[in-house]
């Protein structure tokens, strides 16, 4: 039996084919989706563990996207990560408000001044 070429053979000048790098933008954009949709999440269900991963997939969204992809939509994703803390921040806010009401009532109840 004959071997058979394999299609493609690099040493044949003719069936070389050059490389072109892939122009979809869609590397970072689930993780832009899941930073979005976790950030709304932990903003109308005070979730903590969604405003945790809304800030770990926008980081990922903006590491992920290529330098040719960031000069169009970069905005949108620096806006996920403000969105994302925005929405820990608010998540956190009621502890925040607890802690300084009981430091308040172990001062006395007046403020300190300097």
């Amino acid at each position: 039996m004959a071997r058979k070429e394999f299609p493609g053979d690099p040493r044949r000048s003719a069936d070389v084919v050059p490389y072109t790098p892939a122009t979809s933008n869609g590397d970072g954009s689930i993780y832009y989706m899941v930073a979005f949709v976790s950030s709304m999440a932990t903003l109308f269900l005070k979730n903590k563990w969604a405003g945790w991963i809304a800030l770990y997939a926008s980081l990922l969204s903006i590491f992920s996207d290529r330098a040719s992809a960031s000069s169009s939509g970069g905005g949108s994703r620096l806006s996920t990560v403000v969105l994302a803390l925005t929405a820990l921040l608010m998540s956190y806010m009621p502890e925040v408000v607890t802690l300084f009401k009981l430091a308040k009532q172990e001062t006395g109840g007046v403020a300190a001044s300097t």
